[in-house]
C-alpha cells in the first residue's frame, strides 16, 4: 500500500515569532523532517497563500484579530490578524523545515472571499484537488502532520476521511492554537471517535 505524508502549513507566520503564532511550534520540525527521510512516503505540502485583501483578515472588516465572524460562505468562524500573505517571507516554509523534499505543494486560501484550513478543499467545499491527486497517486493512506493541530490539520484529517483515506496523525509531529481552553483534547478526542491513529515519530 502506498503511503502519502500531509505536512500541513509548516509556514514562518505560524511559528513563534509569527504574526499568528502556534505555542512550541518549532519543536515539531525534527520530527517532521524524521518522517520525511522515509522513502516510503510520497509528501504533499499545505501552503496558505492569501492576497492581502482576503476577508479573513481582521482589519479588513476594521475589525480586531479573534473577533468571531460566519459569513456562512467560507469565512470564519473568527478573523484572523494578517498572515500568510501571499509571496511573503511569513508564507514562506520554515528554514528548518527540509521543504525540498517535498513532492507536491497546495496552495489554498487564494481566492479573497473564501478560507481553506483544509488541504483537501475551500471553506465553502470547493475541491482542491487533493483527493484525486492522491487517488491517481495510488495512495489510500495518509500520515498527517503540521500546523496547527486544532484548525488547519483537524480539517485536514476530516476531508481525508470523508475521502476514504485510511489516517494516522503524528501527534509529537503537531501543535495547536489552543484558542479555547480545551480545544486540542477536543480534537484528539474527535480523532479518536473517528478511527484516528495517534502515532509517534
Amino acid at each position: 500500500m502506498r503511503k502519502a505524508l500531509l505536512v500541513v502549513d509548516v509556514q514562518n507566520d505560524f511559528y513563534e515569532t509569527g504574526s499568528l503564532p502556534v505555542k512550541g511550534a518549532s519543536r515539531i520540525n525534527e520530527v517532521i523532517n524524521r518522517a520525511m527521510r522515509d522513502p516510503v512516503y510520497t509528501i504533499l505540502a499545505g501552503q496558505d497563500w492569501h492576497p492581502y485583501n482576503h476577508m479573513s483578515f481582521a482589519a479588513n472588516h476594521g475589525k480586531e484579530p479573534f473577533t468571531p465572524f460566519d459569513n456562512k460562505k467560507g469565512i470564519g468562524p473568527v478573523l484572523w490578524p494578517f498572515h500568510c500573505m501571499r509571496g511573503t517571507h511569513g508564507a514562506e516554509f520554515h528554514p528548518d523545515i527540509e521543504s525540498n523534499r517535498f513532492d507536491y505543494i497546495v496552495r489554498k486560501g487564494t481566492h479573497p472571499g473564501v478560507d481553506s484550513y483544509s488541504i483537501f478543499r475551500e471553506n465553502d467545499g470547493t475541491e482542491l484537488g487533493t483527493a484525486g491527486l492522491l487517488k491517481a497517486l495510488g495512495i489510500e493512506e495518509l500520515d498527517i502532520c503540521g500546523l496547527a493541530l486544532d484548525y488547519c490539520l483537524k480539517y485536514t484529517v476530516h476531508d481525508a476521511l470523508s475521502a476514504g483515506f485510511k489516517i494516522k496523525v503524528i501527534i509529537n509531529g503537531t501543535k495547536g492554537v489552543e484558542a479555547n481552553e480545551g480545544d486540542v483534547q477536543r480534537t484528539l478526542d474527535e480523532f479518536k471517535s473517528a478511527g484516528v491513529e495517534l502515532i509517534e515519530k
